[in-house]
């Protein structure tokens, strides 16, 4: 068994023919089959299935798959590792975070971290936690931020941080001088709330009913700024995790206030990628993402 052998079923498996794995890797087909029979020669088994249509994967190639994903990432990482002990950190890095992410949080570590490897060229790609989650099992990105964990299988969802659910008023609001409000008074306001397609609106809609708390959406937007506009202009209250506010709660442009009860799950923040499939350069960034997260909200 070699490596040749090894990255050719996995350039198979990737694109589901051996003619297009040819065509990709430069090589006559003949060579592509070649290579295949002798690694399940080797391995004992059929690791793939030929026929019309794409390519499948046998229960021994589908066994098999992790563990040669794993060889290409080692071997990967090691040239990386090479080449950054040559030229310093380098390499393209592409992150994919929401709206809120990329406008609050984001410029502060991609800041850092552009200081610290300014060879690295990196790509960002905003998106719903619920199409990062398609765009990341396609591999358009290896890296992704998220307020929300899924259950797919073929990702890791690291938690990095969390905070209590507040209420965010203007600081003309009257509810600006108290520290304490009840829930039900605090939803006798006009709320400003994501949109009804967002994972947070669906999880908001989802308490308040099963506590059976009436509630009025006066303005709805997918878009953070546009909330954060509405709360400043004192047209009525919002709940949020205080990490997505805490430059207008520095400047004083927003108040926070406790509720009682707080029904409400703590804002998560995740890393979410392909396990053994991080290059050297993604890992740089996730643990300086956490040590930014952490010693800035820790």
């Amino acid at each position: 068994m070699n490596l040749d052998q090894i990255l050719t079923f996995l350039k198979v498996y990737q694109v589901g023919s051996f003619q297009e794995a040819a065509s990709q890797l430069y090589l006559p087909q003949p060579t592509v089959s070649h290579r295949i029979h002798q690694l399940e020669k080797i391995v004992g088994n059929p690791l793939l299935i030929r026929g019309k249509g794409a390519v499948r994967l046998t229960e021994e190639g589908k066994a098999f798959l992790p563990y040669a994903r794993m060889v290409s990432s080692a071997v990967r990482e090691g040239q990386e590792a090479v080449d950054q002990v040559k030229s310093g950190a380098s390499g393209k890095l592409a992150i994919g975070c929401n709206n809120s992410f990329a406008s609050c949080i984001m410029p502060e570590v991609l800041d850092t971290f552009t200081r610290k490897h300014p060879d690295v060229s990196i790509k960002i790609y905003c998106y719903s936690s619920t199409e990062l989650v398609r765009l990341m099992k396609n591999r358009t990105f290896q890296v992704g931020i998220t307020r929300y964990s899924s259950n797919s299988p073929d990702l890791i969802y690291e938690p990095v941080y969390q905070d209590k659910m507040k209420l965010f008023v203007s600081p003309k609001h009257p509810f600006a001088s108290r520290k304490m409000i009840p829930l039900e008074e605090a939803l006798r306001e006009p709320m400003i709330t994501y949109q009804k397609s967002t994972e947070n609106r669906r999880i908001l809609e989802m308490i308040l009913t099963q506590h059976n708390l009436p509630f009025h959406v006066k303005y709805e937007t997918n878009n953070l700024g546009m909330i954060k506009y509405f709360i400043q202009r004192n047209s009525g209250v919002h709940f949020s995790a205080e990490l997505y506010m805490r430059n207008e709660l520095r400047e004083g442009s927003l108040v926070q206030v406790d509720v009682d009860p707080n029904p409400f799950p703590p804002g998560q923040v995740y890393i979410a990628y392909h396990d053994g499939e991080l290059s050297s350069i993604d890992r740089l960034f996730i643990r300086h993402f956490e040590e930014v997260i952490v010693n800035t909200l820790g």
